[in-house]
């Protein structure tokens, strides 16, 4: 077994707080012995291992120690006692605008966050063009830090960060600010980097993106570990410590195995003055566990009040496989308030409801409380109480999670000259004038395209005998591509390399060799200046397994290295 990329053993760190700044002097002066701080223990005890391709979700409260242990995992705390080992390059993306000057430009704190990352000046050079276009600034790079927004100064650092190439990503609540679009865009990145092997540390306060990005999660808790596991179980755990500290009443938490092995365990959290009893689920008056998509369900609740309560609340939560919460209500939402209940006496709720949801497994969390949720004093939480199986139409014509009603209408009309050339403009407005064929410039770089290989110290791509790219035009109205062939496929001839730009034919050259070679077409004076869609059209490819016996079953055209215009 391979060791982890994280070890985490008996970590404790330990602040000095003083009342005043003077009290700092006097313990100074005064003899030893003299104490003028109190310790403020930050993190207590913390044991954990994170495997290499992991992703660990750390939740909790403001002060419950996390930032404290993000800082320590990337070095820039030390700790007061235990030892951590990390087998591995670590970037953190920790507090906005840790690592920037507000009076530098956007392109010079690239400079000074990435030497403080540990990149040397030649590596930031080569990376500078991939960290430009992933954050998106446009001319900002060129304007002072003190200008920007939070979500650009996010979109600069996650822009730095990204293109380290860690074994280890450390984040801390950066996908909570920026644009939907960005936060989009970040999370890709972060799913590309979990596939090629990575380990991520995430801290959010989004029980969502947890529960996206993360397949492990640790609840801290006053600086220890509270509990650990799968990051659902985790986040019900911190939703009914959460209950328990808005409440002014003691809120208890037990877990319950089902005597049905198909249904999951209930996690159960409250105060019991009120206690859950059933819940059911029924189709046309018949209990069911399997519902076809769009049928109309009835799921009551029932509960005894072992207490008196005046006013009690009853509610469900319908969540998918992954925890994912899709339906929500309850009686108080609902304006169908539950009259007071005495000790001993009964109630119930049902909630009829089309179950317009996709096919796939979920389950129902259940709930007793008062007010308008559990927050306020919840007496039983009982999470995944009971589990159900939604099917699939017979003439479904849809997907996803939600069953919505849909109606279409079809048309097509004859284009106006220039429609197209201006949607791509709107559409790929920041597209770039060079494009360096690797893993970053893929914004650009449609179909025909195979991964990013290193060939002769550069980066290339193989291009197969149709692919398409779109650049910006220059003013000269020259597009150029460097490119290199097989001998095979110009050996008896040349090979003939055609170019069409918005789906109009550009231009052709031949190649009457296979070395490295600048191919230059001449384009239209409509395209100056202006975002064209190129299509790159070869005469001939060729698949290494047939051509040389290889195990290569690619269709190879032309070795593309760089595109420019002028």
């Amino acid at each position: 077994m391979s060791a982890p990329v994280i070890a985490v053993e008996n970590l404790s760190k330990r602040f000095r707080i003083y009342d005043q700044p003077v009290d700092r002097l006097k313990e100074w002066l005064t003899p030893r012995g003299m104490s003028f701080h109190w310790a403020f223990w930050a993190l207590r005890d913390i044991t954990l291992t994170v495997p290499r391709g992991s992703a660990l979700g750390i939740v909790g409260a403001n002060g419950a120690g996390k930032s404290t242990l993000l800082k320590i995992l990337c070095g820039t705390l030390s700790p007061t006692a235990g030892a951590v080992s990390i087998n591995g390059r670590v970037t953190g993306l920790l507090e906005l605008g840790s690592g920037f000057h507000p009076e530098f430009t956007g392109r010079q704190n690239v400079f000074l966050n990435a030497r403080m990352l540990g990149l040397s000046e030649a590596e930031i050079e080569e990376r500078l063009p991939r960290i430009i276009a992933f954050a998106e600034l446009g001319e900002f790079i060129n304007h002072p830090l003190r200008i920007y927004s939070t979500g650009m100064a996010l979109r600069l650092g996650f822009a730095v960060a990204a293109s380290i190439d860690p074994d280890v990503l450390i984040v801390d609540e950066a996908l909570a600010v920026g644009d939907a679009y960005f936060q989009q865009k970040c999370v890709r990145h972060i799913r590309r980097f979990q596939e090629e092997g990575g380990t991520l540390l995430f801290v959010s306060h989004d029980p969502g993106a947890v529960k996206l990005l993360c397949n492990e999660a640790v609840l801290l808790h006053e600086g220890r570990i509270l509990h650990e596991g799968r990051p659902d179980d985790v986040l019900n755990y911190y939703n009914a410590l959460i209950a328990r500290h808005v409440s002014d009443q003691a809120t208890f938490r037990i877990e319950r195995q089902r005597a049905d092995e198909k249904q999951p365990a209930s996690q159960r959290s409250g105060t019991f003055d009120a206690i859950l009893g059933a819940v059911q689920i029924c189709v046309d008056g018949q209990p069911t566990r399997t519902i076809v998509s769009g049928a109309t369900a009835a799921i009551t609740v029932e509960a005894v009040a072992l207490s008196d309560i005046a006013a009690p609340t009853i509610g469900i939560a319908i969540r998918d496989r992954l925890g994912y919460e899709v339906f929500g209500t309850n009686t108080f939402r609902l304006r169908k308030n539950l009259p007071a209940l005495r000790a001993g006496d009964r109630a119930a709720a049902t909630f009829t409801l089309p179950l317009s949801i996709g096919p796939g497994d979920y389950t129902v969390t259940a709930a007793i409380h008062s007010g308008a949720d559990h927050l306020e004093r919840c007496y039983d939480w009982a999470d995944k109480f009971v589990s159900f199986k939604v099917l699939p139409e017979s003439d479904a014509c849809s997907e996803g999670v939600a069953r919505l009603p849909v109606e279409v209408a079809v048309s097509a009309m004859p284009g106006r000259k220039g429609d197209a050339a201006d949607l791509l403009n709107t559409l790929f407005g920041d597209a770039p004038s060079r494009i360096a064929l690797d893993d970053e410039t893929e914004t650009w770089m449609f179909a025909g395209w195979h991964p990013v290989e290193k060939i002769e110290s550069a980066q290339a791509r193989w291009a197969e005998q149709t692919a398409t790219f779109v650049v910006r035009v220059g003013q000269a109205g020259r597009v150029c591509i460097e490119a290199a062939t097989d001998p095979s496929l110009c050996g008896a001839e040349p090979l003939g390399v055609s170019l069409y730009a918005n789906g109009e034919h550009a231009g052709t050259q031949e190649m009457r060799d296979a070395s490295w070679q600048s191919l230059v077409f001449t384009m239209p004076y409509a395209c100056a200046g202006r975002v064209v869609r190129f299509t790159l059209q070869c005469a001939r490819a060729f698949v290494p397994a047939t051509q040389y016996g290889t195990t290569d079953q690619r269709s190879l055209a032309l070795l593309v290295r760089r595109i420019w215009s002028e």
